[in-house]
């Protein structure tokens, strides 16, 4: 019967462990779309950019900001029924505009804690895009030596075999050992960049998960076209530029409040301590009930020296804000040229090594082969095309790389559309 027992624990815990947990981590992503999703969620610097604009959010509750109320208890026994005997409220009012201001003034500033969370969330796409292809062009550089490999490997085999028949020196399988074991280093040193770049897609998404892309190749990115349909002020920086010149000019106006006046008013009534009475003044509560009161002011500012300079203040900051404005966008404008320059730089070279330069690899790789194995060429001349065709699979790729990432700087200033 124990031994049931035993037996049916066991088997309830092998069921259990097998059974997949629903909060268990995701061990890796594939995708792009992956890792910017994840990039949204973890990164810090988006944690705290959502939680300034939760406290923007919370500040606009400070927009209808009153005074504290004024609380006194006097009693003076000399001064009989007066209202000097009292309890007394008091309280302060701005002018009612100073309250509706100072409420733009906090959305303002709120619109731009969003704004500045748009262009933290542009530099993130921007960084993990490229990032991610940058990995696949580490990962097709591995590629591309891990076929190299098998060519240095057979290279090493015939140059061996051939040494061995006494057909060739000891020199040329020296060189074809050579060739080999540099290409195993620049493999290892792939595989390390390779690493490298998923520890930094890593940082940026705030997690620790392997990336491992399913893209077979590097693949060359679409550009978006038309190039000359740019607008500065419609990017996030632009917003983020507009949404400063905004909280500058809300600021005025809530300075310029201060010429305005403000109002004051007090309610008092009578209040008697008979137990107070060290002087023994003859003091009676009237018999129609306390005495009570009331005061109202209104406090006007007389001297505005201070206020006239905080608001010269004020216009100057509404006219940094212009001018800050207008530089970055002018800065933006040539950086957009810029990178269609580069864009076009890099589509050129991209579309030789396309149309002519990978076929003219492949028929070098084919045609040495068969003419070294046929003793057509010697050692030297097939180590040289080997080369050679190396390099131009390399370009190609560089050229793929380049290519990708002036499309991703273009997509970034546009606001990654």
């Amino acid at each position: 019967m124990k031994t049931k027992i035993r037996i049916s624990i066991l088997t309830f815990l092998v069921i259990l462990l097998a059974v997949p947990s629903g909060v268990s981590a995701q061990e890796s992503v594939n995708t792009l779309d992956e890792c910017i999703r994840l990039a949204m969620d973890n990164n810090l610097t988006m944690k705290s950019g959502r939680i300034s604009i939760e406290r923007a959010k919370d500040l606009q509750g400070t927009a209808f900001n009153i005074e504290k109320t004024g609380f006194s208890l006097s009693q003076d026994p000399t001064s009989g029924g007066s209202p000097d005997n009292s309890i007394s409220l008091s309280q302060s009012f701005d002018f009612p505009t100073v309250y509706t201001t100072r409420s733009k003034l906090l959305k303002a500033e709120t619109n731009l804690e969003r704004s500045n969370l748009e262009v933290t969330r542009n530099e993130l796409v921007k960084e993990i895009t490229a990032t991610y292809y940058q990995l696949l062009y580490a990962k097709e550089n591995i590629k591309i030596l891990q076929e190299q490999d098998s060519i240095y490997s057979k290279f090493l085999f015939l140059a061996s075999t051939k040494f061995k028949a006494g057909e060739t020196s000891r020199l040329e399988q020296m060189n074809a050992e050579r060739l080999y074991n540099e290409n195993k280093i620049e493999l290892q040193k792939a595989e390390k960049d390779y690493q490298n770049i998923q520890l930094i897609l890593q940082r940026w998404m705030n997690a620790e998960i392997s990336v491992n892309p399913l893209e077979a190749e590097l693949p060359v990115m679409a550009a978006n076209y038309p190039f000359n349909n740019f607008s500065a002020e419609q990017t996030p920086m632009g917003r983020v530029l507009q949404s400063q010149k905004e909280v500058r000019e809300k600021n005025l106006s809530v300075v310029k409040q201060g010429y305005l006046p403000s109002f004051n008013f007090a309610l008092k009534n009578q209040f008697l301590i008979k137990g107070f009475n060290p002087y023994d003044v003859e003091r009676e509560r009237f018999n129609k009930g306390n005495f009570m009161g009331f005061e109202v002011g209104v406090s006007v500012p007389l001297f505005f020296g201070e206020q006239r300079a905080k608001t010269k203040a004020a216009k100057r900051e509404v006219e940094m804000a212009r001018v800050q404005q207008e530089e970055v966008v002018q800065t933006m404008q040539k950086q957009y040229q810029t990178y269609i320059n580069d864009f076009y730089k890099a589509k050129n070279s991209l579309d030789y090594y396309t149309s002519q330069g990978i076929t003219q690899a492949d028929d070098i790789t084919r045609i040495s082969q068969i003419s070294y194995e046929k003793g057509e060429i010697g050692y030297v001349e097939y180590i040289q095309n080997l080369k050679t065709a190396v390099e131009i699979h390399l370009q190609r790729t560089n050229a793929v790389n380049d290519y990708n990432q002036t499309i991703i700087m273009l997509n970034y200033i546009q606001g990654n559309k």
